[in-house]
């Protein structure tokens, strides 16, 4: 390729420039690259000799072979409720409230953290820095030390679930949403401030109109994940169907945990599709 640019008298493009230099730094890289990589193998020691392909097996035999009347009530003692399919119910509108919840913090918070609205004064930049760490410091939390934090302090159950992923939730739908302010296009902001209007007004007029659909559509993209974040709450004990499911896994029922993870994979594939096709709409 050097050649063609050379036999043309063409300028040869950076990215194609060889030297001593930028070979060593490569070659460096590289060298770097493969120390990390191996002192990460010495570090977390990896041992497969104690692996069991023959019991896996069995155990994928198991979950393959499901026993489908987890879903359903097992006794005169157990209501709809109570049942798979009951708490698929449970863990879809758990996600559907967190998600809610979420967005009533999220949307205001989401203003003052975005640079373009929160510029102007001292004060305001402060508001904007401050806001923007809050979300940070929210999204680096993993959901399931929320998870356990929550069963301390609403004990087992929904309420737990709920919490967890809406508090979660404000700080990534916060951070998304001020993004989404900060793209929109800045002509209406200048011309709707230039007539003297105070920073209230110019959201009003401004910003909103511009705003609507994308946190429409990153609203739904957050509860499409949310219903896959809540199943794997259960293993804290955080209501749903993932209660259930780890139940069974502890009780070594796996024809039933694999009815289970069945009905968990359907439903994420269904709202996964439906969250594409309206957000496809609203783009």
């Amino acid at each position: 390729m050097a050649e063609y640019f050379r036999a043309r008298n063409m300028p040869l493009p950076p990215e194609l420039e060889r030297t001593m230099l930028t070979d060593w730094r490569r070659y460096l890289a590289l060298l770097v690259t493969g120390a990390v990589l191996w002192i990460g193998l010495q570090i977390t020691a990896i041992d497969t000799s104690r692996a069991n392909p023959r019991y896996v097996a069995q155990i994928l035999g198991q979950l393959l072979a499901p026993d489908w009347s987890v879903l359903f009530p097992q006794n005169e003692f157990e209501t709809f409720w109570d049942a798979g399919i009951g708490l698929m119910v449970v863990t879809i509108f758990m996600a559907i409230i967190a998600t809610a919840f979420a967005v009533v913090v999220a949307v205001p918070l989401s203003f003052l953290g975005a640079r373009n609205v929160m510029t102007g004064n001292p004060i305001t930049a402060a508001v904007y820095a401050i806001v923007r760490v809050f979300f940070t410091v929210v999204r680096s939390i993993d959901i399931l030390i929320l998870a356990v934090v929550a069963v301390v302090l609403f004990s087992t159950g929904n309420a737990a679930g709920v919490f967890a992923i809406a508090f979660h939730n404000v700080g990534v739908m916060g951070k998304l949403y001020s993004e989404a302010v900060e793209g929109i296009d800045p002509g209406p902001i200048e011309a709707i401030t230039a007539t003297g209007a105070n920073r209230f007004q110019v959201i009003w007029t401004a910003v909103l109109p511009q705003i609507v659909n994308p946190y429409i559509s990153l609203t739904i993209y957050r509860l499409d994940t949310n219903v896959r974040l809540a199943p794997v709450l259960g293993l804290m004990g955080a209501g749903g169907v993932g209660t259930l499911l780890f139940q069974n896994m502890n009780l070594l029922r796996y024809h039933a945990s694999g009815a289970l993870i069945f009905l968990i994979v359907v439903t994420v594939v269904i709202m996964d599709f439906l969250s594409a096709q309206v957000r496809k709409r609203l783009a």
